[in-house]
């Protein structure tokens, strides 16, 4: 029998971690954009592994967990009380002018036009790091490790990439 819904079960709250850092991060990106009141695509969510960047979105995907912190090195072995950390790919996709019906490609000013919210994206996602290591009221936690990218613009859509490791809260 297929599980598709918690309700159902007494699971014990530390269960529900990961979901729980989903929700978080997703929500402290919302916020950081409307703190710069940048529009963000009506479709936002998280899943887990690669979304399917089909239509303008926001997206929190869940990656990789692993035993320490971020950055620890992955050959050392790690005591089992050590903190947990999450790696996450926060995209966000936008659509982005293609070659038209008569094979014309798009004007550059056009293209640069649109490569304008894509950079601000950038911007506004990398920033939102600051956000995403204050878990508690006290401040900042241990660290992030972030990245940020532009992937290859696939069917008419670009999306701007950020990479991240984080503790788990």
């Amino acid at each position: 029998m297929a599980i598709k819904n918690l309700d159902y079960y007494e699971l014990s709250e530390d269960a529900y971690s990961i979901r729980d850092l989903m929700d978080g991060v997703l929500a402290r990106v919302v916020s950081v954009y409307e703190s710069y009141s940048v529009p963000l695509p009506v479709k936002q969510y998280w899943t887990m592994g690669t979304p399917a960047m089909d239509c303008e979105q926001l997206v929190v995907a869940f990656v990789q967990a692993y035993l320490g912190a971020p950055g620890d090195e992955a050959n050392t072995p790690q005591r089992c009380n050590m903190p947990k950390s999450a790696v996450l790919s926060i995209t966000v996709t936008r659509e982005i002018p293609i070659v038209g019906q008569s094979g014309k490609p798009p004007l550059a000013s056009k293209i640069q036009e649109y490569s304008e919210i894509s950079a601000v994206d950038a911007w506004v996602l990398m920033d939102s790091v600051k956000m995403l290591d204050m878990w508690d009221e006290g401040g900042y936690g241990p660290g992030v490790i972030a990245t940020i990218s532009s992937l290859e613009p696939q069917g008419g859509l670009q999306t701007i990439n950020l990479q991240i490791t984080m503790v788990v809260p």
